[in-house]
């Protein structure tokens, strides 16, 4: 049968419990009849126990063993009976690398940087239907805070935790986050890949674009999108002994600034494109926009719909067989009914 299949073929080999069984059966039977007989000669037998009935005990056994084997065969999980199903293929695998760095606290984005960057993935989130997201945070190290996954409220919960005092060293090295982002990808080279960097720009590091190219050469896009004024820039508020001050440098207060350039040279390394977070449109702000109207088509284009042959299980009939056979032989008496009035010295043993 073409249309027949065994889940656990592996599971055949039970049945020597089941041959083991019947000899150890035979034995006992055999056994049985020989101390009856050393017992009584074996005329005597049908008067000793006229209700006795060796056929009786033999279709018992018989039953049990046909039970143990069609248990055996219900476990192998056979399958038989085609029928067809469509099938859909998840091919979307996302890590946000989200910059933690000091710089990331300035106000310039309506709130701080990093709330803003927050805000944003907590919004894509929402957009999310079976795709798999990691988080890397980073500034001068980086750090996988949440492998590949589909609970969003887990990631929701590991996102809300990060903040500069995720990782052990300031500054920011871009080069490095991405480095860690691709190693969280593993080796899923059948999914489509894409790597979004939320951060300032600010990079002390000299690798981000070596790092971007060799991503996108391993099949992984890169986009990024800068938080904050690219003009003025920004104070990076600090907290000192309970009190607000700002951070500085050789005396002078710090003011930070994206750097669009230099997360432009880096998205077009990896395959991708950089853009500005703000307000896209009245529902959409920049990552959702990336998501909705780069990523998503990428996904839907590789989303195959797949008719796969699929053959029904069946292993609820050789268990149900099992049940009956048990029923039927429990049903069944060891010694046979004698009818009213027959003479103890006609009955067979």
């Amino acid at each position: 049968m073409n249309d027949f299949a065994i889940d656990y073929l592996d599971r055949i080999r039970w049945l020597l419990l089941v041959v083991g069984c019947a000899a150890v059966l035979i034995y006992g039977l055999a056994m049985k009849r020989r101390a009856l007989k050393a017992f009584a000669a074996e005329h005597l037998l049908g008067f000793l126990a006229p209700d006795a009935s060796r056929p009786r005990l033999i279709i018992k056994g018989i039953l049990v063993l046909a039970a143990m084997t069609a248990l055996v065969l219900a476990l192998t999980g056979p399958r038989w009976g085609v029928y067809w199903t469509e099938v859909q293929q998840r091919q979307l695998d996302l890590v946000i690398c989200l910059d933690v760095s000091n710089s990331m606290l300035a106000e310039d984005a309506g709130m701080s940087r990093l709330a803003r960057a927050k805000d944003d993935v907590k919004r894509l989130l929402d957009q999310l239907h079976g795709s798999m997201i990691g988080l890397v945070v980073f500034a001068g190290s980086s750090d996988l805070v949440c492998p590949l996954t589909d609970d969003y409220d887990f990631y929701r919960l590991a996102l809300e935790d990060v903040g500069p005092h995720s990782v052990t060293k300031g500054g920011t090295d871009i080069g490095a986050a991405i480095s860690a982002a691709v190693k969280a990808f593993a080796d899923q080279r059948r999914q489509q890949r894409a790597i979004l960097f939320m951060t300032d720009g600010e990079d002390q590091g000299n690798e981000a674009v070596k790092q971007a190219r060799k991503a996108f050469e391993q099949g992984i896009l890169v986009y990024t999108i800068g938080i904050g004024d690219d003009q003025r820039g920004a104070l990076i508020p600090l907290e000192k002994d309970g009190q607000r001050t700002y951070a500085m440098h050789d005396g002078q207060q710090v003011w930070s600034k994206a750097d669009p350039i230099k997360l432009t040279e880096i998205a077009q390394a990896g395959g991708g494109e950089y853009r500005p977070s703000g307000q896209i449109s009245a529902t959409q702000r920049t990552l959702e926009w990336i998501y909705a109207e780069r990523l998503l088509p990428m996904e839907k284009r590789l989303m195959e719909q797949k008719q796969k042959q699929e053959r029904y299980p069946r292993f609820h009939w050789p268990a149900t067989v099992a049940l009956l056979l048990l029923m039927i032989e429990t049903l069944t008496s060891e010694r046979r009914r004698l009818p009213r009035g027959e003479p103890v010295e006609k009955a067979e043993a």
